[in-house]
């Protein structure tokens, strides 16, 4: 195997890098209520609170997709640096009720609605996407520690001749979490930070990678109420209600949410050989048979590569390197010199950055034939070959021979 051939398949090739954009919405505090039921449980005169939420979190990441080959084809993303964006967006209501129980006393009984308000939750927090295993956080958090507020603070007269002194404090403290959990790109999986997935060769112009990113979400809502009561009835004089703590958590389930699904394009070179097979026919021993060997770039990707003879010594290929932008064209030039009378045959390897593709053969065959006697020397010889009808000259100085070909070649690529 030739030295430029190593090279060749030593080389790492890139498509042009894509930019990553994924947002998403999740409904963390959805439907999320509770009830405390009246505390102090069992008192003539209590408070309830009923809870409900609603909102969530969103999600926004950037970063770079990218393609690599040729060993194998393989698809890799990388987040930028502090370009995560982990938002809380949701909402507490809080609906405060007194209920009183007093008929053992000859007193009234029921429930009073007395407060009822919405407090705002929120923060943000900024990371690096897109926080799957491995990565250095993985794990994104929002936590909102808002001061203590102040429900209830209330002196009001249930009925004639019974008042209520009450006060109650809220302390919330909301925390929301976010994980990646991998990347679904075409046939295979990503689920480390920074690790490429192997994905299946494709010819073309294009290579589409298709993705869904998946996530999981989690949220916790504590409160600790702080409520105090007094109650005076003209039965019962004044009824101290001590203060006391009363911790409550709202706990929703851990979930995985996909987001939006994401289609990269990464442009492609697509090799053409101008045919399958090149047949120089007849041509007399020592002479020597030319074949331009069209290669043209059909993908949206710069296409470059190289080119050996693997067989019969007779064949040679010049230049053994060949490049042609997108929509160009390069060319090489065969030639075939038999030595001795009898058939040969070899095989153009086109090794190039063509994932689809990256080895393509195209067979070669000669029939080195007796010189006719009494011919000139300097007389051309036309061998039809492949429907190129080129010339072939006699035998030549190797120098003089590759100046031929590199003149022939050079011409090609400004024809491209």
């Amino acid at each position: 195997m030739s030295f430029l051939l190593l090279v060749a398949q030593a080389l790492a090739y890139d498509s042009e890098p894509q930019t990553v954009l994924l947002t998403d919405e999740a409904p963390v505090f959805s439907n999320v209520s509770f009830s405390t039921g009246v505390i102090p449980s069992g008192s003539p005169v209590g408070v309830e609170f009923d809870l409900g939420t609603k909102g969530g979190t969103d999600v926004r990441m950037e970063g770079e997709a990218n393609l690599s080959w040729p060993d194998n084809v393989t698809f890799a993303t990388t987040g930028d640096a502090g370009k995560g964006y982990f938002q809380l967006d949701a909402s507490l209501d809080a609906i405060t009720s007194v209920v009183v129980d007093l008929g053992s006393y000859g007193g009234p009984s029921g429930s009073f609605e007395i407060d009822h308000r919405a407090l705002n939750m929120d923060g943000r927090a900024l990371f690096d996407p897109f926080a799957l295993e491995g990565s250095a956080n993985p794990r994104v958090e929002v936590v909102d520690t808002t001061d203590s507020t102040q429900l209830i603070n209330y002196s009001y007269e249930i009925f004639s001749g019974i008042s209520l002194d009450f006060t109650a404090d809220m302390t919330p403290t909301i925390t929301v979490g976010f994980e990646g959990v991998k990347w679904l790109a075409n046939e295979g999986v990503i689920a480390e930070e920074n690790t490429p997935v192997v994905l299946t060769p494709e010819q073309g112009a294009d290579f589409v990678v298709d993705t869904v990113f998946r996530g999981a979400y989690d949220g916790t809502i504590s409160l600790v109420f702080t409520p105090q009561v007094a109650v005076t009835a003209p039965f019962l004089g004044t009824i101290p209600l001590v203060s006391f703590d009363y911790p409550i958590d709202l706990l929703t389930d851990t979930f995985e949410q996909d987001f939006a699904t994401q289609s990269y394009t990464f442009p492609m070179p697509l090799l053409v050989p101008g045919a399958e097979s090149e047949d120089f026919g007849e041509v007399e021993v020592e002479q020597i048979a030319t074949i331009d060997v069209p290669i043209t770039n059909e993908g949206h990707l710069a296409l470059e590569g190289s080119a050996t003879i693997e067989g019969d010594g007779t064949f040679t290929v010049y230049p053994t390197q060949f490049h042609a932008s997108p929509g160009g064209e390069d060319g090489l030039v065969v030639t075939y010199a038999p030595t001795e009378e009898g058939s040969n045959t070899a095989e153009l390897v086109l090794t190039s950055n063509d994932p689809g593709y990256p080895d393509i053969r195209i067979a070669l065959t000669g029939e080195g034939v007796k010189t006719d006697q009494g011919q000139d020397v300097n007389e051309s010889v036309t061998a039809s070959t492949s429907g190129c009808g080129c010339d072939t000259t006699p035998a030549a100085p190797l120098s003089a021979v590759s100046l031929g070909l590199a003149a022939l070649t050079l011409a090609r690529r400004r024809r491209a």
